[in-house]
């Protein structure tokens, strides 16, 4: 099991008890001490509130459980306004809203596009830009995305 896997199953009743929807997951690499990042949301957002009550209950959890065998930082934050969206639940959730996308090599169309995210038959999206064609594709057509702000 990864360390990802490991701190989702850990987290899955803080996340429950507390009303909000782990988002996403980052470890990163931070000199010689790594940095975990947990996103949560709920539905109307959250709030400072839910960030610190949340990051309390992880942080002794993570004491407890030592997952890291280095030192590490937690920081509990929301996704944002302009969110990566990496699971294809990201995407179902986030159509009608102004995105970026770059595809993966091999994709049958642009290099990368963005506009207003729809789903599209088959289970597929479609990304409607301001000027030209809207294109279909798949999530696993896509190297990465985030929604952004309309210019």
């Amino acid at each position: 099991m990864s360390v990802e896997e490991r701190i989702r199953e850990m987290l899955a009743p803080i996340i429950e008890r507390e009303g909000v929807v782990l988002y996403d997951i980052d470890v990163v690499a931070s000199g010689p001490h790594q940095r975990l990042i947990i996103y949560i949301d709920r539905p109307g957002g959250v709030n400072l509130g839910h960030l610190e009550t949340v990051n309390h209950q992880i942080s002794a959890l993570l004491d407890v459980e030592d997952i890291f065998s280095a030192h590490y930082m937690l920081e509990v934050s929301s996704p944002g306004l302009t969110r990566k969206l990496v699971k294809e639940e990201h995407f179902a959730k986030s159509t009608g809203n102004f995105a970026r996308v770059v595809f993966r090599k091999g994709f049958n169309g642009p290099e990368k596009t963005d506009g207003m995210l729809e789903t599209a038959d088959g289970g597929k999206y479609r990304i409607v830009p301001d000027m030209g064609a809207p294109v279909e594709f798949t999530f696993n057509d896509v190297a990465r995305a985030r929604l952004d702000l309309k210019e």
